[in-house]
């Protein structure tokens, strides 16, 4: 993925609306393998954080699959 995740692959991703993605997303980083450390601020609700790697960070991989989408394969 050459572009950084919009906040629908990155709510797609982990499992939350993307109003809550909006809110609370902070800084995001590329990865030297391609893919992003996005972290999110301190005050998002531990309910919300059950898909991190660490302390209020996600790792979206290269490429994300968006399954609304009727053409992917």
């Amino acid at each position: 993925m050459d572009n950084e995740p919009s906040n629908s692959e990155v709510a797609l991703q982990i499992g939350i609306d993307e109003a809550q993605v909006e809110r609370y997303r902070g800084d995001t980083f590329r990865l030297g393998d391609g893919s992003w450390l996005i972290h999110f601020a301190f005050v998002m609700p531990k309910e919300l954080r059950k898909q991190f790697t660490g302390s209020f960070t996600v790792r979206v991989e290269r490429a994300v699959a968006d399954l609304r989408r009727i053409d992917y394969p």
